[in-house]
């Protein structure tokens, strides 16, 4: 892990688009190592939305009106990731729906940091979702309303459990 390097945690959120609903970037947020918000929007995604997936993505047809265009947005974002340690949970379906081959960034994910599943006793689980971590480390209850989750709330967590790894890395 990198420390002597900028931090920024990211969470985005997706909808289903096209006849496959293939996942589609609808709302990306960034914060920074104190969970200030630097970005936060909700981003119209290419091709027509097929599934709103709202009670796990938050995101409605009212959300879409006023929405920022995707080439727009993925712009915006990739400008303030570059150059900095990009922390999240699950990344590669992040990236993925930016359209941004990940190997290019400094990465680190809560999805694939056992030091962090084992401070959670966690260590005999195959995959370990962000709620659970969340609640585990940090007391935190998220990901648990019927309107879906807040990408804002989800970068936070991740930039916390962030701290907390490298605390324990410095032990």
């Amino acid at each position: 892990m990198a420390s002597n390097m900028e931090v920024v945690a990211m969470d985005c959120e997706m909808v289903g688009v096209g006849p496959h609903q293939e996942s589609g970037l609808a709302r990306c947020s960034l914060v920074d190592i104190n969970g200030d918000v630097l970005y936060d929007k909700f981003i119209r995604p290419e091709g027509e939305i097929t599934n709103y997936r709202t009670r796990v993505s938050g995101i409605t047809r009212q959300h879409m009106e006023q929405a920022t265009p995707f080439a727009v947005a993925r712009l915006e974002i990739l400008q303030l990731l570059k150059g900095k340690l990009v922390v999240g949970h699950d990344l590669k379906h992040d990236f993925k729906a930016l359209n941004e081959n990940m190997s290019g960034y400094n990465i680190y994910d809560t999805a694939t940091d056992r030091l962090l599943w084992h401070e959670a006793k966690l260590s005999y689980c195959r995959r370990v979702s962000l709620r659970v971590l969340s609640e585990r480390l940090l007391g935190w209850s998220i990901q648990n309303s019927w309107s879906g989750h807040s990408s804002v709330e989800d970068a936070r967590a991740a930039m916390k459990l962030y701290q907390i790894s490298r605390r324990i890395r410095a032990r």
